[in-house]
Formats: C-alpha cells, structure tokens, sequence
C-alpha cells in the first residue's frame, strides 16, 4: 500500500540445513542472492550460532574511536571498559565504576550501569515471550520452547542458547523477589504497559537506597559541573592529595609546607585555606566554620539550605572555592 517494494539486487536469502537442489529453487523463484553466514547487518555480525569476541572487533573499534573524540567534558555510558578509561585513565580509579553508576541519592553519579540495563532489557523480552507479542521471533521461541509449557516453567539445558539461559535467571531472580510465578509476572506488566518500562525495570535492577547525605548539595543544577565533580570526589575523600601518592617522597601540603598534604588539612587545616573561607565566610555573611566535611554538611543542610539568590551564591562559592583549592 505504500508503494514499496524488494529491491533483489540489495538482498540475500539466508538458509540452513537444506539440500542443494531445495536451495537452488528457493533462489529462483525469489530471485535473491544466497548469502552466507555470518554476514553484517548495521555493523553487528549476525549469525545462528554464538558469535566469537574477535568477530565484534569492528563495532568494538567503532565505539572506541567516537569515545576517544569526545570532549573531556562529556561523559557517555557507550562501552564500561571504555568508559572507565575516558574518565579515569589509569588502572587503579579512586572511585570504583560500579559507585559511578549508582545515582546521585545513592552517592554516585547517575551513569548507566550497562549489566544493569541488559537486564531491564532481558526483562522486556521475558514479558514478550510471557505475552506472546505478535513478532515472527517471539512466535518462534513459544514453538520451540512450547513443550516445557509456557516462559515460568522452562528449564534451560546446555544445548539452548544463552540467551534462553538468561531470560531464566531474570525470571527466577523476580519470582523470588516477589514471592510467586504470578505476582512477577503482574510486576512485569507494570512495568511495560506502557512507555518507560525500561527504566522503570532498570530501577528495579540497580536497587536504589536513597540514603546519601550528600545528594542535596550535588543536586544543584546551578554550580558549574567541574565544581560538582571536585566536591563529589571529596565528600568520598577520594581526591588524589599527596598523602595518596605513594610515589612521592614529600608528602607536605604544596601551599602551607608544613603540614602533610590530605583531604581534611588541604581543604580544612592549612593556613592559606583557612585564610580563603574566612574572606568568603565575611562577603557571604556565613557564621559557620568550614572545619571539615561533616561541617560543610550540616551547614549546608541545615543553616544555608534554601533557595534565594543568597543561598545559591553560597552553595556556589562552597563548591568553587573547593575546587580552586584543589586547582593551586
């Protein structure tokens, strides 16, 4: 009805464990090409069996390349491996990846954790086999799989693929959350019945706690990102002062030299810091002491909380302030 039509010259006809005269015909009357397996199909190999790490090497390659390019400023939840190296590029991170991925209330930074979303997206397929959805694939696996009886009693032997294998673990990982075949199967249906199930699922995945005390200082969309992710680092004490290079024979705080460098004396202790939050303390009327980060906090939380423009110059210079120390 909209006037397409099959192009014979761009398309092949995939087959296996037919004769070679059945072949011959089928291609005939088609008029296709027979192609050969595995072949590409948008840069991702395609084939009936399980495909070998060597044979994403171009795709892998691809991302890689686009991720190098990227401005240090941005950040991507293409590839973990590569993602790690594009934010921290060294084998020893001070802050682990699974930590980057929690979100902002559980004290990381909101990336997507990629296992995480595999298994949201596990999940969907799991309710498409369950709801036997209207697709040629879907109608295929119910055929297949239909002598163990419906998705909720499969069984999953070595011969199976993989994939079978982990649409199983996702379904025994929900009836045992949520107690019975049929309540994981409604918390399905409420996750997908509409838009958004996916993350709805992944939420469900990454299990969040929503404890970090820390959330409602990082959360202000107004201090610059760089300044959010130097006062994100120190409220995990993770900030590379020269106390934690173990390379390094002196240790003493590059801008006092007297006193070992770490997060509490350069931020905290040293008399130049001391000296710049006293004159920003004096300009933005602020009584409380910044002696620690526990201080910061419960400032920040309790006497300076709010949303006037004074409150945000003072959440703006606290953050500032923090990573030009840290930049001296």
């Amino acid at each position: 009805m909209a006037g397409l039509r099959i192009n014979a010259l761009k398309s092949n006809i995939y087959m296996a464990s037919i004769e070679e005269s059945v072949r011959n015909d089928i291609a005939q009357i088609t008029g296709f090409g027979v192609g050969e397996l595995p072949f590409r199909y948008l840069g991702v190999p395609l084939a009936a069996r399980q495909l070998k790490t060597s044979e994403y090497s171009v795709l892998v390659d691809s991302i890689a390349m686009k991720v190098s390019a990227w401005p240090r400023h941005s950040l991507s939840n293409a590839v973990d491996s590569i993602c790690r190296k594009f934010i921290w590029p060294t084998k020893h991170p001070p802050i682990a990846w699974q930590e980057l991925c929690k979100p902002l209330m559980d004290g990381g930074l909101g990336l997507k954790n990629l296992k995480m979303w595999n298994r949201a997206l596990l999940a969907k397929t799991l309710r498409k086999i369950h709801s036997k959805q209207d697709s040629l694939w879907i109608r295929w696996v119910n055929h297949v799989y239909s002598c163990f009886g419906g998705v909720w009693n499969w069984h999953w032997h070595k011969e199976q693929s993989g994939l079978i294998k982990r649409i199983i673990e996702i379904r025994d990982e929900l009836i045992c959350k949520y107690g019975s075949k049929e309540t994981a199967a409604a918390q399905l249906d409420s996750w997908f019945h509409n838009k958004g199930g996916v993350s709805r699922a992944y939420e469900f995945f990454a299990q969040k706690n929503g404890n970090w005390p820390w959330k409602p200082l990082l959360s202000k969309h107004y201090i610059l990102p760089k300044h959010r992710f130097v006062l994100w680092l120190l409220a995990h004490r993770k900030l590379l002062t020269r106390d934690r290079l173990e390379h390094l024979q002196d240790s003493k705080c590059v801008l006092c030299l007297q006193e070992d460098e770490s997060n509490l004396h350069l931020f905290f202790q040293c008399r130049i810091t001391i000296l710049i939050w006293d004159e920003i303390r004096r300009w933005l009327g602020m009584r409380k002491l910044m002696g620690s980060p526990s201080t910061i906090l419960r400032a920040f939380r309790r006497t300076y909380r709010g949303s006037s423009t004074l409150a945000r110059m003072r959440f703006t210079a606290m953050a500032a302030t923090i990573y030009h120390v840290w930049n001296l």
